[in-house]
């Protein structure tokens, strides 16, 4: 495929500036992936916020050359978020871990260096893997001189915040992933025309030690989560939307990256249950944390403003997102002595842990610096166009800069004369009445008793538009006036952002806390959830056995004891002593549905769920493979056979004794023909069969 081809198919090739300087790294063009005002607008309730918010996950794809070929480094950022993840692993030759690296992640563009366009060059297949299996992710080649590990060293040890990262000096000493490191910061200061601060980001590196790996078929086919681009109603027919009570973005990010990976570390699961049991036994108590975290806005968009250097200029739009921002943020620490309240006498690790995070003393200093710089009164959600307005011109307190006050002062002179105004034009229409859209600013509104009896109207009135209710209108005058308000708030934002750019300076100072706060919040809620869910429908502790043991009692599948009455509940036993179980019956009699429910009451435990059974006891996990479905595969011009064979490659060559596996009905589609073959040697043979079947072979 050249390149030409490459970018018909949604990929690209980006120059990036040399870098000269840092600070000479940003251009003057617009943000590729911009906030949406609609998910942190005053305008939308906090808990409906996180429906608008979608991720823009960029992932920094580099291989190893040579000897080191297989060794693959990785780096994620999401580009409205300033948090940056690393990972090195060594791959099969299937790539089969960055494969289930990229499904967790679900990136919306992927970088790679541009001698992966070279098919003689090493990462061809790379390139290959990512374009077949994520066809919706755009595929952008950057230049090799950035995907540099000394750079990427430099980069991450200024860019980090010390309190939120665990980078050690093992970790600056892992090439490919530093080199990975070091192009996707490039490339996200770029295309975003930002420039990070120093002891900003917060940077983790995710082993790959004590989790639970699932591959990409298997995932799709135990319908653990959606398929890539699925639509809202396919996405009701998975694991993830059983569980899925979220009332946060970063709720619904972690309980999806732990159903896609779950922990294989006992420890862990057991203080996660912990957690979910003491939820679940005080229910006033879960019902107090969600009735909290539901009046809690997304402040990762904030904490990544604070990440930004002040710029030379920045447009009425970026200081109204900017604005929302920090009157969010303030919403949203007034919950956080509620929650303190609500967590002081958690028993569990976990929620202590939450508990103690919040009790810094860098609260009050947030705070105080919000206090000191914005209104009281702009505090107040208003669903109205016209009070979101109203509520980002007055954000900025009174006494913080004299042109802002003198700009109010000419606003709300104008909001009168707009009034008297309308009075004086509208007073000879009994229905009509003046309103106020973002689009239109103020005009007019005129119902209308009857749709069929034709309105005449004054001549004054213009640009005329008739609904099925009612008329809309304006004048000469009060176009005029919308002229002169809207400069008046522009004059009102361009000094205002003066102000927030200094509150976002001083805020910097405390942006560990500010992680602290999203990774409590994003907790509670995914431990909510949970409780939420085995509050629904009967389930039991699960427990992990020494014994190495999978015991089930009554299990029901996840998804059909939410969906169907009467469920007929299973049971299941594997042990180191009996370690296959074969399952017969006739079809339609709910092998498959067998198969598949062992395997997702394996996933609930490991993430520390609760599961539906009346007694579960399971061994960790730290492989699940499944065989299911039969189709062929016309593009790769395999049989239905081929695919069966293909697919059981990578489970032999990485199945262990830690390993769940589960076959349904390998070589389906030979098995009528074996029983044919039965037949005719019966009936019509009396020669030995098997130079019959070798041939047919």
């Amino acid at each position: 495929m050249d390149r030409k081809m490459r970018r018909a198919v949604g990929t690209s090739s980006i120059s990036i500036p040399a870098e000269t300087s840092r600070r000479e790294t940003t251009s003057s063009s617009l943000p590729k992936y911009k906030f949406h005002l609609g998910a942190c607008s005053s305008s939308r309730t906090p808990a409906s916020s996180r429906r608008s918010a979608k991720s823009c996950v960029i992932v920094s794809v580099v291989e190893g050359r040579g000897n080191a070929r297989g060794e693959v480094g990785l780096a994620s950022m999401d580009a409205l978020c300033s948090e940056l993840s690393l990972s090195q692993f060594i791959d099969t030759a299937s790539y089969t871990r960055l494969r289930i690296q990229l499904q967790v992640l679900d990136p919306v563009e992927v970088i790679v260096p541009d001698t992966a366009m070279d098919k003689s060059k090493s990462m061809t297949a790379v390139v290959e893997i990512i374009e077949n299996t994520f066809p919706s992710a755009e595929l952008t080649f950057v230049a090799r001189q950035h995907f540099s590990d000394m750079r990427g060293v430099q980069l991450v040890q200024q860019l980090s915040t010390d309190e939120s990262s665990n980078i050690t000096a093992e970790v600056l000493q892992k090439y490919y992933c530093m080199a990975a490191a070091a192009a996707l910061i490039k490339y996200v200061e770029h295309i975003q025309n930002v420039l990070f601060a120093q002891s900003s980001l917060k940077i983790t590196y995710e082993g790959l030690s004590k989790v639970c790996f699932i591959d990409v078929n298997t995932m799709h086919s135990l319908e653990i989560v959606g398929p890539p681009g699925h639509t809202r109603a396919s996405s009701n027919r998975s694991l993830y939307s059983v569980l899925e009570n979220c009332l946060t973005g970063g709720g619904v990010r972690m309980l999806r990256s732990n159903l896609l990976q779950p922990s294989a570390d006992v420890s862990v699961i057991n203080a996660r249950c912990d957690a979910v049991d003491e939820l679940l036994s005080n229910q006033p108590k879960l019902e107090r944390l969600r009735a909290i975290i539901s009046g809690a806005y997304e402040i990762q968009h904030l904490v990544t403003l604070c990440c930004y250097l002040e710029k030379e200029a920045d447009s009425i739009r970026s200081t109204e997102q900017k604005l929302s921002q920090v009157l969010n943020l303030k919403d949203t620490l007034n919950l956080i002595g509620p929650l303190r309240k609500a967590l002081d006498s958690s028993k569990s690790t976990i929620l202590k842990a939450c508990y103690e995070s919040l009790n810094d003393a860098r609260f009050e200093e947030v705070r105080k610096a919000l206090n000191e710089r914005l209104s009281s009164k702009a505090t107040m959600v208003e669903k109205s166009s016209f009070g979101v307005r109203n509520r980002r011109c007055y954000a900025v307190r009174d006494g913080q800069n004299n042109m802002i006050d003198l700009a109010r002062r000419a606003y709300e002179e104008m909001l009168a004369d707009v009034e008297e105004k309308a009075k004086e034009e509208t007073a000879n229409l009994a229905d009509a009445k003046l309103v106020y859209t973002a689009q239109r600013g103020f005009h007019y509104s005129i119902g209308i008793a009857d749709p069929l009896i034709e309105l005449r109207l004054p001549s004054m009135f213009i640009q005329v538009v008739r609904h099925r209710a009612s008329i809309s209108c304006t004048t000469r005058e009060l176009i005029k006036y919308n002229d002169r308000i809207a400069v008046a708030v522009d004059e009102i934002m361009v000094n205002s952002n003066a102000v927030v750019v200094g509150l976002l300076s001083q805020i910097r100072a405390s942006i560990g806390y500010l992680y602290s706060v999203v990774e409590v919040i994003s907790t509670i809620d995914f431990f909510a959830s949970l409780a939420m869910y085995a509050m629904k429908t009967p389930t039991v502790r699960p427990s992990f056995s020494e014994a190495n043991a999978l015991v089930i009692r009554r299990g029901r599948h996840p998804l059909l004891d939410i969906a169907i009455d009467d469920v007929i509940a299973n049971d299941c036993y594997l042990s180191k002593e009996s370690r296959i179980a074969i399952i017969t019956g006739p079809n339609m009699a709910g092998k498959t549905t067998y198969l598949k429910q062992v395997c997702l009451l394996q996933v609930l435990a490991q993430i520390g769920c609760f599961v539906p059974a009346e007694f579960a006891a399971f061994p960790i996990i730290t492989r699940i493979f499944s065989r299911m479905g039969h189709n062929d595969n016309l593009t790769s011009n395999l049989s239905s056979f081929a695919v069966e064979m293909s697919e059981m490659v990578p489970v032999l060559a990485n199945a262990n004794s830690s390993s769940l596996i589960v076959i349904d009905e390998l070589a389906r589609s030979r098995l009528r023909l074996f029983d044919c073959l039965l037949h005719f040697r019966s009936t019509r043979l009396r020669r030995p069969l098997n130079r019959a079947i070798s041939s047919i072979n």
